[in-house]
This record gives C-alpha cells, structure tokens and sequence, in this order.
C-alpha cells in the first residue's frame, strides 16, 4: 500500500477524465476588481460539471466544502469505532451490494456517503471537478491548503479511494453507470480503470480520518450521535401516567348521577377508581420499563461489539 507524496497529484494528466481548460481567477485581476476573468481560447471560467460557481478561490473552496466534507463524522472520529468496523477497506463493491439485496441510491449529501440500512446503501456521485487535472493542481494542492479560505484535499483523495473499491470491475462500472455514480465524461470502463487504479493502493496516512472507516450501518451510527435525550424520552412517558393519576383523583362522588348511592356504596366506587388507576399505572410503568430496556441492552451491546472489535484490531497491529 503506497503512500501519497502530498507534493503530487494523486494521477497523471493523461488518465483525467475531464480535460476541461481552466481560466482560474489571478491576484491580479482580483486587486482591480475584475468580475471575470480572461477567458482564453477553449477554457473555462466555472467549475468543471458546475457553471454557476465562478473560479474565484472562496467560490471554489465553499462548493468544495459542500460537496465533500463530512463535519459530523470527523467529530464522531474518536468513538466510531464502537459503532463501526475501523477498517477503510470495508467497503463491498457494487455488484456485492446487490447480492446483499441492497439497492443503490445516489445522494449529494456526502454526510450520506457508504452509509447503509439492510436493504439499501447511499452512494455519492463522483462530481466532475474532481476528474479534472489542473483544477486539482489549482485547487487541491498542499500549497492552496495554508489559508483558513483552503480545503483539505485528503477529503477528495479519500472520496475518490473509497470509489475505487465501490467499482473495481466492469460489472461494477456498469452498475455506476446505471446509477448515475459516474459523470458522462468517463466514456468507458478502460478509462475509468486507468483514472482509478491511481487510488486503489493509497494508505489511511493519504486520505481525511472519516475515510478510514469504510460502510456505516446507520442504525449503529445512530448511537454514536448525541441526539437522543433520555430526559425527554422519560417525560414523554411519564406525561400519560400523570393525566391517568389526576383522573383518579378527581373523580365526582358528589355529581346528582351517584345521588340515591349510600355511604359505604360511594366509597366502593371511590375505591375501585383507585384500584383501576393504580393498576393502569403500574401497567403503563411495566410497559414503559420494558420499552426503556431495549435500548440500553442494544447500548451495552453496541459497546461491547465495539470493544471487542477495537481489541482484535490492535492485537493484529501489534502482531504486524
């Protein structure tokens, strides 16, 4: 597994997809205000695939940002592991995602991206800019990053690695294909498969931390998200029993509808409303404690498959 050399450009200019010419915005032009650039013969003032986003620097990084960084997950970084297999090369090509009954559904949401239910996975389709050699040596280059305004290219190298295991044969391509995964500017599956091998063998060390991790299961990375309020969950439960519990206390023993009832016959009334609102609580409390049981166990059970995990990962790191 080779290591990038962060100096170069993950692929040679004769494998690029896109051969769009760029007329990227200069210091020059931006000190005298210029809203467009020149444009020479052939090129382009937009984003490659994007017409709408200018090559002005902040343009270009912002739509960077939009279409590939994945803020969240790089938060969860520290304990996904409990919820997910830390290996980036748990990812199943797409003809296996098909075996395994799982459609394929394209989203721009890169939040989404490799993320699975049992009957379906989210995939992200590739943008063009990203096929484009010189918009990588104008945009993607360590040297852009140094500025608080540039954009970490591990992201885009680590977007495009998991690519290469998502379609690593033609039958893969196909379905990328259908899928609409691949821009048109990849015509067939030999220039796909010049283009990608680049990335195939890269290590973790080359790409962003959310990209050494493969496939998320979103039922078990729903856990590892602090949206889950356990003092709401309770209240919501708990709101039923007090309503219950104020029936019972205000039952209307002095209405005209118990005049003619003795004493002792009101006080059987009062009793057997007593009677039937405890029972309905405790009833309601068993059911809630039931309801409130499963997640925890499915917690103490996500932990310790994480933990186990994590121990078998690090014993084959110390063996190696």
């Amino acid at each position: 597994m080779s290591t990038l050399i962060h100096s170069q450009i993950p692929f040679p200019p004769s494998c690029a997809p896109n051969t769009d010419r760029l007329s990227p915005y200069d210091g020059v032009s931006i000190q005298n205000g210029s809203s467009e650039p020149e444009n020479a013969a052939g090129s382009i003032t937009h984003v490659p695939g994007d017409p709408s986003i200018s090559l002005l620097p902040d343009n270009v990084y912002n739509h960077l940002s939009h279409h590939l960084e994945t803020v969240l997950l790089d938060e969860l970084y520290e304990k996904l592991w409990i919820v997910a297999k830390k290996s980036s090369r748990n990812i199943d090509p797409l003809h296996t995602q098909k075996v395994k009954g799982r459609s394929i559904v394209p989203t721009e949401d890169p939040r989404l991206h490799l993320t699975w239910h049992p009957d379906r996975i989210y995939i992200k389709p590739i943008p063009v800019f990203l096929l484009n050699y010189e918009f990588w040596t104008t945009y993607l280059q360590p040297s852009t990053q140094n500025s608080s305004s540039g954009f970490d290219s591990s992201i885009a190298v680590g977007f495009l690695r998991s690519y290469a295991l998502l379609v690593p044969h033609r039958l893969d391509f196909m379905l990328a294909k259908e899928a609409y995964l691949i821009p048109d500017d990849v015509s067939d599956w030999l220039q796909w498969s010049k283009f990608i091998t680049h990335f195939r063998h890269l290590s973790d060390e080359s790409v962003a931390r959310r990209y050494h991790y493969g496939q998320l299961r979103i039922s078990r990375l729903n856990w590892a998200i602090p949206h889950w309020s356990i003092t709401s969950f309770v209240s919501r439960a708990t709101m039923p029993l007090l309503f219950i519990f104020a029936v019972a206390l205000s039952v209307p023993t002095d209405d005209p509808w118990f005049d003619g009832l003795s004493e002792s016959g009101l006080q059987d009334i009062g009793r057997g409303f007593w009677v039937f609102s405890i029972a309905i609580i405790l009833g309601w409390v068993a059911l809630w404690a039931l309801f409130l049981s499963i997640p925890i166990v499915t917690l103490v059970w996500q932990v310790s498959w994480g933990f186990a995990r994590e121990k078998k990962r690090r014993a084959r790191v110390f063996a190696a």
